[in-house]
């Protein structure tokens, strides 16, 4: 019975964790306190993000090529229109994982090891 305990303990803290890593990675933000129109990232994987209201409520745990790099981006009511922002540090991991894949298109371990230097 305590196996059981635990794998039920440790099976509710996954789902609360992915469900607050969800939340912290949409970064949604509200176009002000009497609207209740979203802006967020509308796709869960890779460089081209989008934004918009139809934020996803779940993503999957696989990782995608340039999801390191979506940190520092994020979408942002802009003149009453939900925009895509970009950093400087994005646009430059951007252009350096593009770079990995590029180099290392038929390498998939040293695409991934070019890849994790982008986003330090």
């Amino acid at each position: 019975m305590s196996q059981k305990f635990l794998y039920l303990t440790l099976l509710i803290l996954l789902l609360i964790s992915f469900f607050l890593a969800q939340k912290w990675l949409n970064k949604t933000t509200k176009i002000d306190s009497s609207s209740s129109e979203k802006c967020g990232m509308e796709n869960c994987h890779g460089l081209n993000i989008t934004c918009g209201p139809k934020i996803p409520e779940i993503c999957t745990m696989v990782y995608e090529p340039g999801d390191n790099c979506r940190q520092y981006a994020s979408c942002q009511i802009i003149n009453k229109k939900c925009q895509l922002v970009k950093s400087q540090k994005f646009e430059e991991c951007k252009s350096c994982t593009e770079e990995c894949k590029k180099n290392f298109e038929n390498d998939p371990l040293r695409f991934s090891e070019c890849e994790s230097k982008c986003s330090e």
